[in-house]
């Protein structure tokens, strides 16, 4: 939501209460927050949401940078920075787990609720690429098994995005995953 030609001040004000009120909210809440309440937040009328921004998606793509891609950005300098291909994609999969876990939004993100939000499901394809490319680096040094495939680290993440935030879910759920992809491994850690 940047500055459209042609708006009056007071419209182009209210766009920008409304980015720093989605912002806050879907961080707090998840991607599925009432839009009631961040217009609210935003102080304006549900009316004026819909009006200036138009769809949910829409202004999830009009935050996305500052929801989601300064964070995956960051997930992604970590991760390769790691020494070895074992260390980069345990790194991918433990923060990818955590950012879930402390962030609704980008859990909400990570599991593409909002399919129309095109920059969003963007961010999440480039990281999900990251990922795919991790474990076939892994396989080219021998440490982790062939089975384990690029369809399997999305599953491992979307078990662990819908296990984060079930309060139906049992408490063991982190423990499951991480043998999960411990099983995968051929190698010992340090290697």
């Amino acid at each position: 939501m940047t500055a459209t030609p042609g708006l009056r001040r007071d419209a182009q004000a209210n766009l920008e209460k409304l980015r720093v009120a989605a912002l806050a909210v879907f961080s707090r809440r998840g991607l599925s927050a009432p839009l009631e309440d961040i217009a609210r937040e935003a102080g304006v009328s549900i009316g004026t949401l819909y009006n200036r921004v138009g769809s949910r998606e829409e202004l999830i793509d009009a935050v996305v940078d500052n929801l989601a891609g300064e964070k995956l950005k960051a997930l992604r300098d970590r991760t390769l920075e790691a020494e070895t291909p074992r260390a980069q994609l345990e790194t991918f999969i433990t923060e990818m787990i955590d950012l879930q876990l402390s962030d609704p939004a980008m859990n909400d993100a990570m599991l593409r609720r909002y399919p129309d939000a095109v920059l969003l499901i963007n961010a999440c394809e480039r990281s999900m690429a990251l990922g795919a490319e991790l474990v076939e680096t892994a396989h080219v040094a021998g440490v982790l098994s062939d089975e384990f495939t690029p369809e399997d680290l999305m599953t491992v993440l979307w078990m662990a995005g819908m296990a984060s935030h079930d309060p139906a879910a049992p408490h063991g759920w982190r423990r499951v995953v991480d043998r999960s992809v411990s099983a995968a491994w051929t190698d010992h850690p340090n290697s």
